[in-house]
């Protein structure tokens, strides 16, 4: 019996498409996986920097009119109506908003039931226990004597964020705090100051901490306070709060200052860029995140926007 076989010639062709096939195969397993990995990630970046700019937003809206600044890592600062792409760290004033949502205060003065001569003025609603309380749960290290006050006045249009006086209004980065009064002592329905205010208004903003945002590579990376969060880089998003400039402190991870104090969280990782700038007195800030996926040329890039008023 005559058995069949294969030649080597047909036998090397099979060999040849199957190699083919398999190539095939596996740049048809590679697409896959990088489509795949391209939505996942476009999703994650895309959900991480809507909650980044949410979070931004509502601190942002709960701001002294005229206090934010953008800060460089040489130790210069201008307010956000001089700013441009240089300023890479952006720093404002926020205003004990918690405990006036919960009624404990109303932002208003009685000028007629103030008193001027014991620097005491009179503001409907004050709850000092829930006031404090309100403050320390928020900060766990503070009293009452943290607590600053600033009169809105006529600087919230932002003339003052224009005058020749804007450096030393606010207590940034070792400047004076004209327009922050400091406080001696808050009891139920009074306020009373350190030293007699040059001006009072009806409106008041009671400020309990300065907040900034930063990328790794605009900070001091090495600080003790970055150090403790054990996982940060140059594109790391950082905020920092619980400093008070008008006591002549900074953030804790500031290259040039004297006086780092107050805490960190992040806000996002693969944050390839920040940027806040002024338009129509309103802020308008973008945050850029991007992230490489592995096996790919490209990179993925999500950039999202946000006014606050």
């Amino acid at each position: 019996m005559k058995i069949k076989a294969f030649t080597l010639v047909e036998i090397i062709i099979t060999i040849v498409i199957m190699g083919i096939l398999s190539a095939g195969t596996l740049i048809s397993i590679k697409h896959l996986y990088l489509k795949v990995a391209k939505s996942k990630t476009i999703s994650d970046l895309s959900s991480d920097s809507q909650v980044v700019t949410d979070q931004i937003s509502a601190l942002l809206y709960n701001r002294v009119p005229s206090s934010v600044i953008g800060y460089k890592n040489n130790g210069t600062f201008d307010s956000i109506y001089n700013l441009n792409s240089t300023y890479n760290v952006v720093e404002w004033i926020g205003v004990a908003s918690e405990a006036q949502k919960a009624g404990y205060y109303s932002g208003f003065v009685d000028l007629n039931r103030s008193d001027r001569a014991t620097n005491t003025i009179y503001s409907p609603d004050i709850n000092k226990t829930a006031l404090s309380g309100v403050i320390v749960d928020k900060f766990s290290d503070v009293n009452s004597s943290d607590f600053a006050l600033v009169f809105a006045g006529s600087f919230d249009d932002g003339s003052l964020a224009l005058s020749s006086d804007f450096n030393s209004s606010f207590g940034w980065h070792g400047n004076l705090h004209n327009q922050i009064e400091t406080i001696k002592r808050i009891n139920d329905n009074n306020i009373t100051f350190a030293s007699t205010p040059k001006e009072i208004y009806e409106k008041y903003y009671l400020v309990d901490s300065a907040y900034a945002i930063a990328r790794g590579v605009d900070i001091n990376l090495n600080a003790n306070c970055i150090k403790k969060l054990n996982r940060s880089d140059a594109n790391t998003l950082f905020l920092f709060y619980n400093y008070r400039p008008w006591q002549g402190k900074t953030f804790c991870a500031d290259s040039n200052g004297v006086k780092q104090d107050g805490n960190v969280t992040i806000l996002s990782f693969n944050t390839k860029g920040f940027e806040a700038v002024l338009e129509n007195d309103s802020i308008r800030f973008s945050v850029t995140l991007q992230k490489h996926i592995k096996g790919s040329e490209n990179n993925i890039t999500i950039s999202k926007q946000k006014v606050v008023f």
